[in-house]
């Protein structure tokens, strides 16, 4: 549809110049520029520069969470689980790179309404890393431990943005192999280390 199309060269445009520039350096006027519209033409579908931001990183969620879990469904092992999930995030990042900048950098202009939505979309994604992750930490593992270790290989594959170039030297297969093998490799050994910490700390109060 014409509309479509026309509402993806806003977001598109947009896009690119929140993830360069900045979401609150960025005019109404420089969004119509690139997009090759008229202002007017941009506030027939968007209202504010805000709702811009809101259709961005909420597109960028939908693609982020389309088909996961029956992709996942067909997956038994649980390795080959996270390295589906490490290698999908990569490949979506990198095709989506300027979105996923504008998520990690400005969703935090969205107003609380707008906010709540797409925080609604992250836990959904959230549950599906430590679901994957949890078989590595043993049966029943601590949650704490839990919402660590899933916030720290959430954020190896989300900081990719800032550093990766995909036209370098490690390629994006290559890429994902490093993540998963540096966070498979450390997480075997996470799950004792709260008991030896809880051990340590009631043995110190025997001694006294």
């Amino acid at each position: 549809m014409v509309l479509d199309k026309r509402v993806r060269a806003v977001t598109e445009a947009a896009a690119v110049l929140f993830s360069t520039r900045g979401f609150l350096e960025t005019s109404m006027e420089e969004i119509a520029r690139t997009a090759q519209m008229s202002k007017g033409g941009i506030y027939h579908y968007f209202e504010s520069k805000t709702e811009i931001l809101y259709a961005i990183v909420s597109d960028f969620m939908d693609n982020v969470l389309a088909g996961i879990e029956d992709q996942l469904a067909r997956l038994e092992d649980a390795e080959e689980k996270l390295s589906f999930l490490v290698r999908r995030h990569v490949d979506i990042y990198i095709h989506h790179m300027h979105a996923a900048r504008v998520l990690l950098k400005d969703a935090n202009n969205l107003p609380s309404n707008e906010r709540k939505q797409l925080t609604s979309k992250e836990r959904l994604y959230y549950a599906a890393m430590a679901e994957a992750i949890t078989p590595f930490l043993g049966e029943a593992p601590d949650k704490g431990v839990l919402t660590a270790a899933t916030f720290s290989l959430l954020g190896m594959c989300n900081w990719i943005y800032s550093w990766y170039d995909p036209k370098g030297p490690i390629d994006p297969e290559r890429l994902s192999k490093i993540i998963i093998a540096i966070f498979t490799g450390g997480i075997r050994g996470v799950g004792p280390y709260p008991n030896i910490a809880r051990q340590d700390k009631d043995e110190s109060r025997a001694a006294r």
